[in-house]
């Protein structure tokens, strides 16, 4: 669930479907929703369907459990663009998933499509669309 941003903003805004595919699943599952990151450090991630769920992170508050909360400050990180954040970034990545490829929209410079692949082989793919940035 990794959005990275070439330049720091202040804001970003973004639609996105989830496909989960999962070797456990007979079919993959899809969400969509929505998300919205303000410096420097509110992330809300909202799934609309198939059923709502709010996940949200504002400073030292949060409404998620702890892997969740590291994942979502591992996004706003990303969109923040903190340079001093990089390798802990990665490690973290790194402790969840097998790897992370990220596709970035040149025109708006934030992540247009994630592929998340988990150590069991389990792929998520996010496709964000409607961005804005500020």
């Amino acid at each position: 669930m990794l959005l990275l941003v070439l330049s720091v903003i202040i804001s970003l805004e973004a639609d996105f479907v989830q496909t989960k595919t999962s070797s456990l699943m007979m079919e993959p599952q899809v969400s969509t929703g929505h998300m919205t990151y303000r410096a420097p450090d509110f992330m809300r991630w909202e799934y609309r369907q198939p059923q709502t769920v709010v996940w949200e992170v504002d400073g030292d508050k949060s409404n998620v459990n702890p892997q969740i909360q590291k994942l979502l400050r591992m996004i706003m990180a990303s969109v923040a663009d903190e340079g001093r954040d990089d390798e802990k970034l990665q490690r973290e990545s790194r402790k969840l998933f097998r790897s992370v490829e990220v596709t970035m929209d040149e025109n708006n410079r934030a992540a247009r499509r994630v592929e998340l692949t988990e150590k069991n082989g389990d792929t998520t793919v996010i496709e964000f669309t409607n961005v804005v940035t500020k």
